[in-house]
């Protein structure tokens, strides 16, 4: 039987003198971004209890304002937890509340970078970028020397300096090509781009930023790499199948998911490269929301079932050692957890308002790609 985790007894708990894990005991947490709440949340994966929210409405000079966190990723060495944070807009670009006063109007504040500290779980760093890119997805290079950021608006990506937390340049994509997830080859010399607008997987050269769409059968959302190096993945929302590229041939052959599907948003390889699971989200486009994840065979090529979890299945990442998949569920406002020895879901825990994108930290492993 699935167990439901309540908000009402942890209070009882706190109420009565019960403290939760501090950060320093903690070996694995989960960061999971609150897109509606402006928060990331901090979750044991040990315990399945919360840690913190950490506050991104703040910033270190005390400047508020609406900041939605759309997609978090953790350093592969773990030593930094990176964040896509975007502010309201106000129409004609403008910040909203700086009209009148003699001033005239002031450009709205940027979209950011956000970089926050395991350690502590507080926010050390903030990397303007500029207004209205609508920032999608984050990732760190397997060396830790560079960031790519995608800014889907502007069709661009911006690579940052990952040390020095600097904008070292941006690479521009196909106009309207609208750029949202991607993750690096294992080696970092590639990374592999969802092209939603172009309907394309784009493959960066990241040394030279030659960026080399190759058109699929469908809008990818988002894109994984198996850990053998030998696929990138990318989920076809409209369409409803997974495009498999071969790396060494660029040859690229698809998937088809089960006939409920609705439409796959992120998706993730288990650490044998064997299997990939993709949460089925609907919602979009006149898409009813959908309640699976998908487990598909990268050998046979084929979806081999479907694993019920909450409303909307958006975000997903396996840890390390394949035994657990955790799962956003963007209208549920809850986390699924699933045990991939059985394939089923086991937890859901309550975590706010539209949980969106979700990484993996762990003291003796660094974080998840």
């Amino acid at each position: 039987m699935m167990l439901q985790a309540s908000k009402f007894g942890l209070l009882w708990l706190l109420f009565c003198g019960f403290s939760l894990p501090t950060p320093a005991a903690v070996d694995e947490k989960v960061y999971v971004a609150i897109e509606s709440e402006g928060t990331v949340a901090v979750i044991d994966t040990a315990s399945r209890q919360f840690l913190k929210r950490i506050d991104l409405v703040v910033d270190s000079h005390g400047e508020g304002g609406p900041r939605t966190p759309h997609n978090v990723q953790v350093a592969p060495d773990g030593s930094a937890v990176w964040v896509t944070a975007n502010r309201a807009m106000h129409g004609g670009g403008q910040a909203e509340g700086h009209e009148g006063l003699g001033h005239g109007k002031v450009e709205a504040p940027a979209d950011e970078v956000i970089i926050i500290d395991p350690a502590t779980d507080s926010v050390t760093h903030r990397i303007p970028l500029a207004p209205g890119l609508h920032l999608a997805h984050v990732v760190v290079a397997p060396d830790g020397s560079r960031a790519l950021a995608t800014a889907q608006n502007e069709s661009a990506i911006y690579e940052i300096d990952a040390r020095e937390y600097r904008v070292i340049r941006k690479i521009q994509a196909p106009a309207g090509s609208q750029p949202h997830g991607l993750r690096f080859s294992t080696d970092g010399k590639q990374a592999f781009i969802a092209l939603l607008g172009a309907k394309s997987l784009g493959v960066l050269d990241v040394a030279s930023g030659t960026l080399r769409p190759v058109v699929v059968n469908g809008a990818p959302v988002q894109t994984a790499v198996t850990p053998d190096g030998k696929f990138a993945l990318a989920s076809l929302y409209d369409t409803r199948r997974i495009a498999v590229y071969e790396i060494a041939t660029q040859t690229m052959r698809y998937v088809d998911l089960l006939g409920a599907a609705r439409g796959p948003v992120q998706l993730y390889p288990t650490p044998d490269s064997r299997y990939v699971y993709v949460a089925d989200q609907g919602h979009y486009l006149n898409q009813p929301d959908s309640e699976w994840v998908y487990k598909v065979d990268l050998q046979q090529l084929r979806t081999l079932w479907a694993i019920r979890a909450g409303n909307a299945p958006h975000g997903i990442v396996i840890d390390k050692a394949g035994q657990h998949a955790y799962v956003t569920n963007l209208t549920g406002n809850d986390l699924s957890i699933i045990d991939l020895r059985q394939d089923r879901e086991v937890v859901r825990l309550p975590v706010g308002t539209e949980p969106n994108g979700i990484s993996l930290w762990n003291r003796n492993s660094g974080g998840t790609p």
